[in-house]
């Protein structure tokens, strides 16, 4: 049994971007709580110099899946500027991305399972032998990494954060 890339890709993406949104409260709460950490601070922080701060990560996280419906299926995406600078504006950001993703066509993400992606970069091109490929091997991960660090980001300044908020709702006590 296979599954469609549609299921692969965009519920699991709604999925945690509802949880980013849960991690990006909990840091704007740690914020208000906390003496001596602002919102600007914590959204400036970089955990390496040459790494970028929350806001980036927000933003890369939603850009690959737009990119990713973009990309499978042929999706008219709206562009979205990279210029939040608020925990509000980032929950906007989050907000209208999951709009995005539920207008996606299951029938036209599934078709690209077999199909040759071409991802256009200001790198260069790069090409997927399969749309499967695309996602296995780029957009899930990628995805992940921008939301891990965003997760790391704020671990690091302190907010309590565990497992089970990253992977919220996703386990089903029995």
């Amino acid at each position: 049994m296979t599954t469609s890339l549609y299921k692969q890709t965009v519920p699991v993406f709604i999925h945690y971007l509802k949880n980013l949104s849960h991690l990006l409260k909990k840091g704007a709460q740690f914020c208000e709580e906390k003496e001596g950490m602002t919102a600007a601070s914590m959204l400036s922080f970089r955990l390496v110099e040459d790494m970028r701060g929350l806001p980036f990560q927000v933003q890369s996280c939603s850009n690959t899946v737009k990119s990713t419906i973009q990309r499978l299926g042929n999706h008219e995406v709206p562009v979205i500027e990279d210029t939040e600078t608020t925990f509000e504006e980032l929950q906007a950001r989050i907000e209208r991305t999951i709009e995005i993703l539920e207008t996606a066509k299951p029938e036209a993400v599934d078709a690209f399972g077999d199909k040759e992606v071409i991802m256009e970069t200001k790198m260069g091109n790069f090409r997927f032998a399969t749309g499967q490929e695309y996602v296995s091997n780029y957009a899930i991960p990628n995805f992940h990494f921008h939301l891990t660090s965003a997760y790391c980001i704020m671990r690091h300044l302190g907010v309590p954060l565990g497992a089970f908020d990253y992977l919220k709702d996703v386990f089903h006590k029995v």
